[in-house]
């Protein structure tokens, strides 16, 4: 599957709004900086899935990448866990929280899941948490974990499809 990449048109320009420079076959790589590092910094996203009766939830998530995929993590069992494995295709918002107008949307599939208690690769999951915890809450390892125990933690890579970009980090 190829990504594609667009460019939101600022205010203040001759097609304000609109998709205006379009990018297809290219990588998380080839994002604006400023873009990039709204998934390498500590911005909570907005995610979108789908519902079994086709209502729209939104949840805040954190994530990062590897360069060709998004990383997401959360708990076996909740409902935006449901949604994934059953419907695959999501939708994610960053946004600045020092300027709303820089902002980046990314649409995608989920293509790989990875249970904590798989015994060859659940591992990753324990980790993507825990670099996940170290840059959103500066503590390693995962602190918020279920105190009565049982929690699993599952890590999903999002690939990519379409992103647009709209303004700058300034």
């Amino acid at each position: 599957m190829s990504l594609n990449i667009g460019r939101v048109i600022t205010p203040g320009n001759e097609n304000a709004f609109t998709v205006g420079e379009r990018r297809k076959n290219v990588t998380l790589a080839d994002l604006p900086d400023s873009h990039r590092r709204l998934l390498e910094g500590p911005i909570t996203a907005a995610m979108g899935t789908m519902t079994a009766s086709g209502r729209i939830q939104l949840t805040p998530v954190w994530c990062n990448h590897d360069g060709t995929h998004v990383n997401l993590n959360s708990v076996k069992g909740r409902v935006k866990d449901r949604n994934m494995r059953e419907r695959p295709d999501i939708a994610l918002l960053l946004l600045n929280p020092e300027n709303p107008y820089h902002w980046m949307s990314i649409n995608g599939r989920v293509v790989d899941i990875v249970d904590e208690d798989d015994p060859a690769r659940g591992h990753l999951a324990t980790e993507n948490i825990d670099d996940l915890a170290e840059l959103y809450v500066n503590q390693r390892p995962y602190p918020f974990r279920d105190p009565k125990g049982g929690e699993i933690r599952v890590l999903y890579k999002l690939e990519p499809t379409h992103i647009l970009t709209f303004g700058s980090a300034e």
